[in-house]
């Protein structure tokens, strides 16, 4: 039989993809759902979406085209409205000998090639890609860079007669600003960034992201829209655009692709004008648990058990953007049920949880962290949340609650876990208070995952791997380093992980504290018990092929 025309399941079943059970199952549910069949093996993980692709080509003939690293040529791929792209699961990448080279999903939907030929007066030759490969190409070649420059161009034509603090104008959404803005806030959502930097300098206007910890440009907005630019986002986040020397804060909600996002915003006054930062929070994602945060199982363990105390204080420490907050509310979800009373005191709250009641720091009406505590002790919680211990009376109320029956969870600002110890007792309090309320300390770090399509294997010489503290030359790991990809920006990297250490505060650590002993002196007895340290717990994920030596060495020594 021609392959050309052999069907789908049997090529799959020819190259032990799935089985006979698995196939039957799947068809029986296309017959019930009318979904295609490549869809629902891919959608149960019976099939990857790679294997699939290769099985579609194989049926129809055809060539397989890794988006990722293919060169799109940017005229070939414009031909194409990006909305139109997405419906139909294709985007135009190339010309070959005066025919349009599509990359399809499905090279089977014969409508979807007929009306990329009608849409772009083209003959079209086809090549196959995987569905996810086609809408990240979409989105890096169509709603990218280049719409953000012709957006821009379309703001100075537009913008160039009118004053600048109009309310009508960039109220208007019919207004290039206004797409401008709009587009800004989209590409950072589909760039996975943190925060969003619009930054004015002399002669222009820098747009920044910080994706996996680091900052990226963007995009660079000429002078004269820069007024334009921030009163658009004051005005979307509930700021008075009027005042410029006060630093101001504001929050929106948006929704962007179907994703609903809150944007907390800060404002701060510069030389030459008012820089703004919004940090992303997406809402309606899964809640965070401990097992997301790249914790070892022993260390998970450990954690869990210390969690299980009825009284006492677990802190997490670590530097800022180390992501401390996302821990805490990992624990919260650990010990959230029906019978618990857990109450947070937050500056900001960045993710409402059900089941929680959830204070908000409000200094205009005295609402600080110690006043706060205070009235959350009177409300007879089991369980309470700080944000951050950050003075000396907020650290004794806190501390006098874990010795009163609760069980209070805060963070700290130290570099490692036996620090926290003694910077307790730095700010004043008492040695046996903290010997006795303390049960564990979680320090920590984010270090960037390698990015999965594109890390390539690298041999480190034996002197390195000792220096970096591998005592036998790790001869069982397999090392990695970043490349870089279409799918991770050509960074390298995709996505972030947390080192840890974990102190739990036994006999001989709270004798140790009482004593007075140094912050060296702890952690070597801590280690001496068994305690990962931040680095060798970021050796063990090197050594994974999680992440790169160098990695290590950036965020740790």
């Amino acid at each position: 039989m021609d392959k050309q025309y052999e069907r789908l399941g049997d090529i799959l079943k020819k190259k032990g993809l799935v089985t006979s059970d698995q196939l039957n199952g799947a068809l029986k549910l296309q017959k019930e759902s009318g979904h295609p069949l490549g869809k629902i093996l891919t959608d149960q993980s019976i099939v990857t979406e790679d294997a699939l692709a290769r099985a579609l080509a194989y049926q129809k003939n055809l060539d397989v085209v890794d988006l990722s690293e293919y060169e799109v040529s940017m005229h070939a791929a414009t031909l194409v409205d990006a909305d139109v792209a997405k419906r139909l699961k294709v985007l135009p990448i190339d010309f070959i000998n005066d025919e349009l080279l599509v990359a399809v999903a499905n090279p089977l939907d014969v409508y979807a090639i007929d009306s990329i030929k009608m849409i772009t007066g083209h003959n079209v030759q086809t090549v196959v890609a995987t569905e996810s490969g086609i809408q990240e190409a979409i989105n890096g070649y169509l709603s990218g860079p280049a719409n953000i420059k012709e957006t821009v161009e379309e703001a100075v034509r537009a913008q160039e007669d009118l004053a600048i603090d109009s309310q009508e104008v960039i109220d208007d959404a019919s207004e290039p600003v206004v797409r401008l803005v709009n587009i800004i806030l989209t590409k950072a959502l589909k760039e996975r960034a943190s925060d969003v930097h619009i930054e004015c300098q002399e002669n222009s206007v820098n747009v920044r992201y910080r994706v996996d910890g680091v900052l990226r440009e963007s995009v660079v907005i000429p002078r004269h829209l820069k007024s334009l630019v921030v009163s658009r986002f004051k005005i979307m986040c509930g700021m008075d655009i009027a005042e410029r020397r006060r630093p101001q804060d504001g929050r929106m909600s948006l929704e962007i692709d179907g994703t609903s996002v809150e944007f907390r915003a800060a404002t701060l006054p510069s030389l030459h004008g008012e820089n703004m930062v919004l940090r992303l929070l997406p809402s309606g994602k899964t809640p965070i648990n401990l097992e997301s945060l790249g914790m070892s199982a022993d260390l998970l363990s450990l954690c869990r058990k210390t969690l299980k105390h009825l009284h006492g204080a677990f802190l997490v420490t670590g530097p800022t953007g180390s992501g401390k907050t996302t821990s805490l509310y990992a624990m919260i979800n650990e010990k959230n049920s029906p019978e618990k009373k857990i109450v947070t005191l937050e500056d900001p709250i960045e993710s409402p949880i059900a089941g929680l009641t959830q204070l908000q720091i409000n200094r205009k009406v005295d609402l600080d962290f110690a006043t706060g505590l205070r009235a959350i002790l009177r409300s007879d919680p089991d369980i309470v949340m700080v944000g951050e211990i950050r003075d000396i009376e907020t650290a004794q109320i806190a501390i006098r609650g874990a010795l009163t029956g609760h069980l209070v969870l805060s963070s700290i600002h130290t570099n490692d876990a036996s620090s926290a110890m003694t910077r307790l007792v730095d700010m004043g309090l008492d040695p046996y208070l903290v010997a006795s309320s303390i049960q564990g300390v979680v320090a920590q770090r984010l270090v960037r995952l390698l990015c999965p399509k594109c890390k390539q294997p690298v041999e480190h010489s034996e002197e390195i791997l000792v220096e970096m503290g591998y005592v036998d030359g790790a001869p069982e790991a397999h090392f990695y380093e970043p490349k870089g990809c279409r799918k991770c920006q050509n960074t390298g990297h995709f996505g972030r992980i947390g080192l840890f250490e974990l102190l739990i505060v036994d006999a001989e650590i709270s004798k140790l504290c009482i004593v007075g002993a140094s912050n060296a002196e702890i952690k070597q007895v801590a280690i001496s018990n068994g305690m990962q340290t931040l680095q060798s717990d970021g050796l063990v994920k090197a050594a994974a092929g999680l992440i790169s030596i160098a990695e290590v060495k950036r965020v740790v020594f």
